[in-house]
């Protein structure tokens, strides 16, 4: 019984690779005996000739001899495949190679067929459930690349759980001594009464590196340990200044220009300042990481009375951001390539990171955006227009 050629959505580009021209002719004409006719029909009769033109157009099927004048076997199929990874390949065998047919399924083919015993119908489902199979394929192969990728973050942040917990212990282990000498500075200070000013300078020189360590120390455990919010009024500029001396090894590292645009009359901001802290740590040093030697990070803060189009840019809440209103932004610059529009999409998604070779797990701009939720406020990232590198805004509502 003769059966109709099914009929699909979309008509397919298929290129045929077939040296017997007998053949060939075959399964071109099977291709145009159908209600969705094939959009583009290329032919070519060897490997050389299929490698150019997959250059010049986008086939979503190809039909494959493996046996051609240039190449033989299953090297044909494993040439086309390792080439052009992203196409789908249906092979037509020979009369005799149902089981070389069917090794080729595990060589990067989706089917195959045998020739001389299939119609059009079978030929233009074959190729339609190919190209379905080659879909699966592709997202079964992403899921599973995500999957290892998840499981290799979850060790990460394991392992940084337990580097976390020994560098809080550490940290309190180094303010023992710390308090010691403090202590034996502040005694010797009182006990010489030299008229010596270089034994003097030492001494204070002593007693200001151990407040200075103990700050650094003291900045640390609050920036790791904070759990709960505990808001209250506070400076963001003052937040910023603190931020920039926790990071002031990775600026000089590259020799990171420091430009502050700081608007000193802002009024308080109502935030955690600890959490607030965390967040303008990692702004800062993702544009550090973005920002080549030499580079610039510019650091903005100011008033802006916000209108509908700002509400709109930035999705923000009207009830709670109504046009009119004014917030506190603050802007973190850098002066690299900037993001691509695809990746620029992700950022705020947990475990999404560009950074896996140097460590990156992911979890940066997602725990930003969670802590600025929590404040009730708005991050952003977003390529700057005018020149390259990138913007990240934060977004608050002043003190009521």
């Amino acid at each position: 019984m003769n059966m109709t050629p099914p009929k699909f959505a979309q008509p397919l580009k298929v290129l045929v690779v077939e040296d017997n021209p007998i053949d060939r002719r075959i399964i071109e004409t099977m291709l145009q005996e159908s209600s969705s006719p094939v959009a583009l029909l290329k032919s070519t009769e060897t490997l050389a000739g299929a490698f150019q033109l997959l250059g010049q157009h986008a086939f979503d099927v190809v039909i494959l001899d493996l046996n051609l004048p240039d190449s033989e076997g299953k090297d044909t199929l494993r040439s086309l495949s390792s080439k052009y990874p992203q196409v789908t390949i249906v092979i037509n065998t020979g009369a005799y190679e149902d089981e070389l047919g069917l090794h080729t399924l595990s060589y990067g083919a989706q089917d195959f067929l045998v020739k001389g015993k299939y119609t059009a119908y079978v030929l233009h489902k074959a190729l339609y459930y190919a190209l379905e199979r080659k879909r699966l394929e592709r997202e079964l192969t992403a899921a599973y690349q995500r999957l290892q990728e998840t499981q290799a973050q979850l060790l990460q942040m394991e392992k940084m759980k337990v580097v976390g917990a020994l560098a809080s212990g550490i940290a309190h282990e180094i303010k023992n001594p710390l308090a010691s000498i403090s202590y034996g500075a502040t005694y010797l200070h009182e006990q010489i009464h030299s008229s010596d000013a270089k034994i003097q300078s030492v001494l204070a020189n002593i007693k200001e590196a151990v407040c200075k360590a103990n700050g650094i120390v003291t900045d640390l455990l609050n920036f790791a340990g904070a759990t709960s919010l505990h808001k209250g009024p506070e400076n963001l500029n003052e937040i910023i200044e603190k931020s920039l001396a926790l990071i002031h090894y990775e600026l000089d590292k590259k020799h990171i220009q420091v430009v502050k645009r700081t608007d000193q009359g802002i009024p308080p901001v109502h935030i955690d300042r600890n959490r607030i802290e965390q967040v303008l740590i990692n702004l800062m040093l993702n544009a550090i990481q973005a920002s080549p030697p030499g580079g610039t990070l510019e650091l903005k803060t100011y008033c802006q009375g916000i209108t509908e189009g700002f509400c709109t840019r930035y999705n923000l809440d009207k009830a709670g951001f109504g046009a009119g209103t004014t917030v506190i932004i603050c802007d973190v610059e850098d002066n690299g390539t900037g993001i691509l529009p695809e990746h620029l999409q992700k950022v705020f998604e947990p475990f999404f990171t560009t950074k896996h070779a140097s460590g990156g797990i992911g979890l940066g701009l997602s725990v930003t955006k969670s802590i600025m939720d929590n404040h009730n406020g708005i991050v952003a990232i977003e390529n700057i227009t005018d020149h390259s590198g990138v913007r990240a805004r934060l977004v608050f509502q002043p003190c009521q």
